[in-house]
């Protein structure tokens, strides 16, 4: 005789669920980032809430950038009565290889509302150039 056990098609689900609803305290976090053309310009945003802009350190080495910091909000312990943790904090680090033809002696960044905006330049001489022609009457 077979024992046949109903199908439950959301039990692995709930699985995930109660996996991810466990409490964690990492030491490191990745804050997320956002990669785009902007005119003659790669830009970068970085989300970086309750970072101070001094805390944010940006290096730059061949092409590559390394955006690194630290978050902190006090010294907490196990025992300082959380129901549960989800802000991150701790240091972060996050290396991005930048494109050919950028201008990384260039670069600039400016912070805003917990967002971290790097610029960096397109070189000159990668840019489309625009060529005017002449067109006579044959």
């Amino acid at each position: 005789m077979i024992d046949l056990m109903p199908f439950d098609p959301f039990s692995m689900l709930r699985d995930i669920d109660r996996i991810l609803d466990r409490p964690a305290a990492p030491s490191r976090w990745l804050p997320r980032i956002d990669v785009f053309d902007r005119d003659t310009n790669l830009v970068i945003r970085v989300e970086v809430a309750g970072v101070k802009p001094e805390d944010v350190d940006l290096t730059v080495e061949d092409r590559t950038l390394t955006i690194s910091g630290k978050r902190s909000f006090g010294e907490t312990t196990e025992t300082d009565g959380y129901h549960r943790r989800e802000i991150f904090s701790g240091e972060f680090t996050r290396t991005l290889v930048l494109p050919s033809g950028l201008d990384p002696t260039e670069i600039s960044a400016k912070a805003d509302n917990g967002i971290v905006e790097v610029t960096v330049p397109r070189r000159p001489e990668v840019l489309p150039r625009k060529v005017k022609v002449g067109i006579t009457a044959g």
